[in-house]
């Protein structure tokens, strides 16, 4: 949504309609003038035309991002078993919580390359994201969303254990979880406004509160020192 502020025009790909959510339409709607929904790509062609489905309309464009919205295979969406600890990919995963999640897997990457920590076995990574495929195809999951790990009922088990598995990272307070599936619920229907409308529980108001709190606190120590010794 950020190009179209920037770019002529910016166009959507969708395989199909139905994957229009509500919040997708309103956007759709408000920025009709340079933001265009295009069924999917039937062909591209050396001059730069890219030919969409289901009427035969093209473009001349400048530049194709290609959202696959999957790598792999990647061991705990972080590294490839077969290039592992020399390669690994931090910030791939969606629905968590950026930045502190990442910092996270970077976290671990880190020790990982510093030999602090080991990672299993190639063959037992590989199996792993085997297991993990398999066990979403079954659930019915489709591969678009490989690396949407944090779905609302299982975010706080798995963003925890990942930090305590591999890099001892502190747990996360049960507010946050609670802002977060707010945030997501609203996103399907906001697409724009999502990060500022949420719900404000009692837990959740208690937890800003407290984190305003501790943010001013080593600002506020310094200017104490510095009046106790008389130089203010």
């Amino acid at each position: 949504m950020e190009v179209r502020g920037v770019a002529k025009e910016v166009h959507l790909v969708a395989k199909s309609m139905e994957e229009v959510t509500p919040g997708l339409a309103k956007v759709l709607a408000k920025h009709s003038a340079n933001l265009h929904l295009q069924l999917h790509v039937e062909r591209l062609c050396e001059d730069g035309l890219v030919v969409f489905g289901g009427g035969g309309s093209g473009v001349l464009a400048d530049t194709i991002i290609y959202c696959t919205t999957r790598a792999g295979p990647l061991f705990e969406h972080v590294f490839p078993p077969s290039l592992a600890p020399s390669l690994s990919f931090v910030g791939i995963p969606i629905k968590v919580f950026a930045p502190r999640f990442f910092e996270a897997q970077a976290k671990w990457g880190a020790q990982v390359l510093s030999g602090r920590r080991t990672l299993p076995p190639e063959q037992e990574m590989m199996r792993s994201v085997e297991e993990y495929y398999r066990a979403r195809e079954i659930a019915g999951v489709p591969k678009k969303y490989t690396h949407d790990v944090c779905l609302s009922e299982t975010m706080p088990t798995y963003m925890d254990d990942f930090g305590s598995k591999y890099c001892d990272f502190p747990r996360v307070e049960r507010w946050h979880h609670e802002l977060v599936v707010s945030l997501f619920a609203n996103m399907n229907n906001n697409l724009e406004t999502f990060r500022e409308d949420y719900q404000d529980t009692d837990s959740i108001c208690k937890g800003v509160e407290e984190w305003h709190l501790s943010a001013q606190q080593p600002q506020a120590a310094p200017a104490a020192k510095k009046m106790s010794l008389g130089l203010s």
